[in-house]
């Protein structure tokens, strides 16, 4: 199953600790951005893995720095998609907050996920695409 979310990838952000309650929160921008990809991943009626090993193959698609976007030589890179982003955020903070989003729409748990394959790639045009596939045991 594919799903595109069309808004600009978002790294999980560390949770913040409130002194008087004792307890850990998360930001509100990124319990935002979680439910806005849970709404895509349902707006989209894919039908949910209740169970086995399933594996994620997901890409981040970042709108590019300006010191890359003034590079002639980039634009046709940048137009095919195949600029590798090697700067901060690091991939396993966008992973931890797209998978924490779809947890429970798209899989049952996100303990199921036991193959992951995983790119940031520059692109004009932000999005994530996030395809999740059953994995079979062979007998």
């Amino acid at each position: 199953m594919k799903l595109t979310i069309p808004i600009p990838p978002k790294p999980q952000s560390r949770p913040r600790f409130d002194s008087r309650n004792k307890r850990a929160y998360e930001k509100r921008d990124m319990t935002n951005y979680k439910k806005t990809v849970s709404y895509y991943a349902m707006a989209s009626k894919l039908k949910r893995i209740e169970k086995g090993p399933i594996m994620a193959d997901i890409c981040f698609y970042i709108y590019p720095p300006q010191y890359i976007l003034r590079v002639k030589k980039n634009r046709n890179l940048l137009e095919k998609e195949v600029l590798y982003c090697d700067k901060k955020p690091d991939l396993d903070n966008f992973f931890k907050a797209i998978t924490d989003a779809v947890n429970g729409i798209l899989y049952k748990d996100d303990g199921q996920i036991a193959a992951i394959v995983c790119r940031k790639v520059y692109s004009l045009n932000p999005r994530t695409e996030l395809e999740i596939t059953e994995l079979r045991d062979e007998k």
